[in-house]
């Protein structure tokens, strides 16, 4: 075997600037669009937390309606992000409630805003009542007080 010339391999460890580089791309996409997706979810629940609260508000005060043998309103503003509720003879005197930040009444009932619930049954004043809200991402969703007996029912337009 001779002193003659072989040359041995040499094996390469880690990794290259390159494959450095796509990971790093890849990684980015992903994030991206994880981030984006991650950012319409929040929106979305910001507008579905907004359209239970005001459900919420809308059924309390129907049974207080009923077990207080009081009438009870619920009064917003188009375009407003508060909204006022209490016993109807006293609800110019409440402090207005807030919506989550962002989220608005893009439409409220004809006659002022108001649904009143009236005692002692805790029926509507008016049937077929809608308040629709608008959240981020223009997302909207309707909080829609249903017949005279006042089923409260939140549905995507």
């Amino acid at each position: 075997m001779g002193s003659g010339g072989s040359v041995k391999a040499h094996s390469q460890k880690g990794i290259s600037l390159l494959e450095l580089l796509i990971g790093l791309a890849v990684l980015g996409i992903l994030l991206g669009v994880g981030f984006v997706s991650l950012s319409a979810y929040r929106q979305s629940l910001v507008i579905r937390e907004a359209a239970t609260q005001v459900a919420t508000e809308l059924q309390r005060i129907r049974q207080q309606a009923r077990r207080q043998s009081l009438n009870f309103s619920f009064q917003a503003a188009e375009g407003g992000n508060t909204y006022k509720v209490g016993p109807t003879r006293e609800l110019a005197l409440q402090a207005g409630k807030p919506l989550p930040p962002g989220v608005i009444f893009q439409h409220v009932p004809a006659g002022g805003g108001r649904v009143t619930f009236l005692a002692p049954y805790g029926v509507v004043d008016a049937a077929n009542r809608t308040f629709t809200l608008r959240g981020p991402g223009n997302r909207v969703l309707n909080v829609h007080v249903v017949g005279s007996t006042g089923k409260v029912v939140v549905r995507a337009p």
